[in-house]
């Protein structure tokens, strides 16, 4: 080969060496991207998973204080209805009890007028 063609030559590799190189320095900054999007895509799966498990804690929470309502309005209903069965009791009684005293003040009466009638006399 003569120096013109060895010349050429070492210019095409010169050429190809500096487009390798080009290329080779994309590939790089495209592989420090990448690894910056993993660091991303692990911290935000770090936190995705702690949201989850605050999800859960509050879930739990949340279903807790559901069954406390639940059983306080519960207690709550329960007294009413306690209450309104001990005063109806009380109604009742109060007026079976007049009741009995009014009748037994009519047969009283009524005892007395028929020994008046009769004179004291039997």
């Amino acid at each position: 080969m003569t120096n013109e063609q060895l010349t050429q030559e070492v210019m095409k590799l010169a050429e190809h060496q500096a487009k390798c190189d080009a290329e080779r320095e994309n590939m790089l900054s495209v592989v420090e991207e990448l690894k910056e999007d993993v660091k991303a895509t692990k911290s935000l799966a770090e936190d995705v998973h702690i949201m989850a498990i605050n999800m859960k804690n509050m879930q739990e929470t949340l279903k807790e204080t559901n069954e406390k309502v639940e059983e306080l309005s519960q207690k709550d209903y329960n007294n009413y209805k306690d209450t309104k069965k001990i005063v109806k009791n009380s109604i009742i009684s109060g007026v079976t009890g007049s009741l009995i005293t009014i009748v037994i003040g009519i047969v009283a009466f009524l005892i007395k007028l028929y020994i008046d009638m009769k004179g004291g006399k039997m």
